[in-house]
């Protein structure tokens, strides 16, 4: 049985979890490996997946409550280019000193381990 079927708050769940999860990967980066490049890099990366996460589903869920006029330019620009966005942004993150790829690769994987912690709990809670 589904804790909520309000998607609002399985969303706070995910981004919760992904905030967890990106605690603890960035503790377990600096206990392995001492660098601050890779807490650096993990960082960053999951910052990144989290910002663009939360701008999503705000920009998804004011287009889907508007009324049946077009949705506003600057949201659909937005949604056009962010994929490009986020490339530049990325490439910005290997060009900080010291930062290296799987570390942020990582980081990158937080909302993938946050689907991963909301799917466990929800088969064993039932």
């Amino acid at each position: 049985m589904m804790k909520s079927d309000d998607p609002n708050e399985l969303i706070r769940r995910l981004q919760r979890n992904a905030l967890w999860a990106l605690a603890v990967l960035t503790i377990a980066v600096a206990a392995v490996t001492w660098r601050v490049g890779a807490v650096v890099g993990v960082l960053l990366a999951g910052a990144l997946v989290l910002v663009n996460f939360t701008l999503m589903t705000r920009i998804v869920d004011s287009i889907l409550e508007q009324s049946p006029s077009a949705p506003k330019l600057g949201k659909l620009l937005f949604l056009a280019f962010r994929l490009v966005l986020l490339a530049l942004l990325l490439c910005g993150i290997f060009l900080v000193p010291g930062v290296r790829p799987i570390p942020v690769a990582l980081g990158l994987s937080v909302l993938v381990i946050a689907v991963l912690i909301e799917a466990f709990k929800q088969v064993v809670s039932g």
